[in-house]
């Protein structure tokens, strides 16, 4: 799928360090905008240092620090790949994240006013494009926001281990987006509300929850989706390991 770059702007740092935006939608670039969908911030900043104003356009990618591995190598290579720029990767003290940043006015252009990202995301949808893109392009995109706000966990039902994956987003509109893919794909899901009351700070949150339950469901999701962060993965691959195992003892 071709993409119109015509209105994509371009900073003299921008145009000096040869930084490139695809014109093709391919899988790959559907699997990073899934990423900034989910823990991506895309925004734009004034500053005025001595009485002159310059606009700071802020790319950020943000995760928890176990998976160091996986933002500082596996998305930084990704964004090289498909931009010719790489992150620059942060570790605050005393915080356990990570932070990949990156100030481009092209890349802000591309996801803020193209891909229609907003600063804040408490009612982000799936950009019309991936909508637009085929079932391929789709998953992908789904895989980058699952390695960003979705994960893999087991759960007990009846004394016997079971899979889930689930995600969560203040934006109920997100997760709708989501369930229309799901169904596309024949992945059963559930979908719904959650409330919570913060005593700390008094303050009462709603967020969406989706859930897909059960092997055949989540066997599913691997093969249609999947993780590219190899800690869900490894999880599931050790699920699988201890299902058979069981399977092949009771068999004897």
């Amino acid at each position: 799928m071709k993409l119109d770059l015509s209105k994509i702007k371009f900073s003299n740092n921008d145009i000096r360090k040869n930084v490139q935006i695809p014109n093709i939608l391919t899988s790959k670039l559907a699997e990073f905008i899934g990423i900034i969908v989910g823990d991506g911030h895309v925004g734009i900043y004034k500053n005025s240092p001595g009485g002159r104003t310059f606009s700071n356009y802020e790319i950020r990618i943000s995760g928890n620090l176990k998976d160091y591995d996986y933002y500082s190598v596996y998305i930084n290579n990704l964004a090289n790949e498909l931009f010719n720029t790489k992150f620059y990767v942060l570790k605050p003290k005393n915080e356990n994240s990570v932070f990949l940043y990156k100030n481009s006015k092209a890349l802000y252009y591309f996801f803020s006013e193209y891909l229609g990202i907003p600063q804040i995301k408490d009612k982000v949808r799936i950009p019309k494009q991936i909508f637009n893109g085929s079932l391929k392009i789709k998953s992908s995109f789904l895989r980058g926001l699952a390695d960003s706000d979705f994960t893999f966990t087991t759960k007990k039902n009846t004394g016997n281990l079971y899979p889930v994956v689930q995600g969560v987003s203040k934006s109920a509109q997100l997760i709708k987006d989501v369930s229309s893919i799901l169904t596309e794909l024949n992945i059963k899901h559930v979908v719904y509300l959650d409330k919570s009351h913060y005593l700390k700070r008094d303050k009462s949150y709603v967020v969406t929850r989706m859930y897909i339950n059960g092997f055949t469901n989540v066997s599913n999701w691997f093969n249609l989706i999947g993780f590219s962060n190899p800690r869900h993965t490894q999880r599931w691959n050790e699920f699988c390991d201890k299902k058979r195992a069981g399977r092949d003892s009771n068999s004897r």
